[in-house]
Parts: C-alpha cells; sequence; structure tokens
C-alpha cells in the first residue's frame, strides 16, 4: 500500500512542489501560503491572473483561477475556510490537460493504465470536462515524455 508519508506528500501542496522540484521536474512558479495576505504578497510574484489549490481538498474545492486582488482575497478566504494551505500559482490557463493512470508495486514495478487528456483546455475542472482516453493529440515524443514523468513522479 501507499505510506502514509507519500499521501500527506501529494495532499501538501508545498510538499509537492518540493518533492517534484528534487526529481527535476518542471511546475508553475508557485508558493503554499496559509493566510490571505501570504496569497496576496505571492500572487504579486506570480503576476495575474494566478491560480489557486486548496490542499488537503478533493473535487477542486476551494481553488480556481484569481484574475486581481479583489477576487484572490474572496476566494482565499472561501477557500481558507475548508483548508489550512493553499498554493498561489502562474496560472496555465488556456493549456491542455493530460493525465496518466500509474500503478506501481511493492518491487518498483510501474505501469500506466492509461492516458486522458481533457477535451477543454486548462481553467475548466476536470469533473466538469469532457475527458477522452486515451489521448488524441499527443505526438510519440510528448506522449513519452509525459509519460516517463508521471512514472518519475510516483517513483
Amino acid at each position: 500500500g501507499t505510506s502514509v508519508e507519500s499521501i500527506i506528500a501529494t495532499e501538501d501542496r508545498g510538499i509537492f512542489s518540493d518533492k517534484l522540484n528534487e526529481i527535476n521536474e518542471k511546475l508553475a512558479p508557485s508558493f503554499a501560503v496559509k493566510t490571505v495576505e501570504d496569497a496576496l504578497e505571492a500572487a504579486e510574484k506570480v503576476k495575474y491572473p494566478c491560480m489557486i489549490r486548496s490542499a488537503f481538498a478533493l473535487g477542486g474545492l476551494g481553488s480556481g483561477i484569481c484574475n486581481d486582488p479583489d477576487h484572490l482575497r474572496d476566494m482565499a478566504t472561501k477557500a481558507f475556510a475548508s483548508s489550512p494551505q493553499i498554493l498561489v500559482e502562474k496560472s496555465l490557463l488556456g493549456w491542455k490537460e493530460v493525465e496518466y493512470e500509474v500503478v506501481r508495486d511493492a518491487a518498483d514495478n510501474c505501469i500506466t493504465v492509461c492516458n486522458m487528456e481533457n477535451f477543454d483546455p486548462l481553467g475548466i475542472h476536470t469533473g466538469d470536462s469532457i475527458v477522452v482516453a486515451p489521448s488524441q493529440t499527443l505526438s510519440n515524443h510528448d506522449y513519452m515524455m509525459l509519460r516517463d514523468t508521471a512514472i518519475k513522479t510516483v517513483r
């Protein structure tokens, strides 16, 4: 089974970003924060529009695109009502969203069961988007690069 430490690392936005940096994976500039004021400071660093993501939340609860400081203040206040931490990151609005389902066993064998791409661009919550599996628009190079990244992340 998955260790408690690994579960915490995937739910805590700051730890997860640190773990991706440790394996030299690229990610959007981001800051894990615990107050609305810190969120506003972080947004000034990544610029608007920015994305906020609640830690320890399922289904995107408390997450979304913020267009300006007033919008961020409102969304962050709501996010902190259900989460002790949020991630403020550079918005990737309009980018393609691709997911890989990876299974890993106790011997560290990994397989990618399938990959999926959202029909809608990033910014539409996955639960509200059409998902196509397997992906249809990736080149073989991109498919393999993302597959390798997914396996590297799981390990």
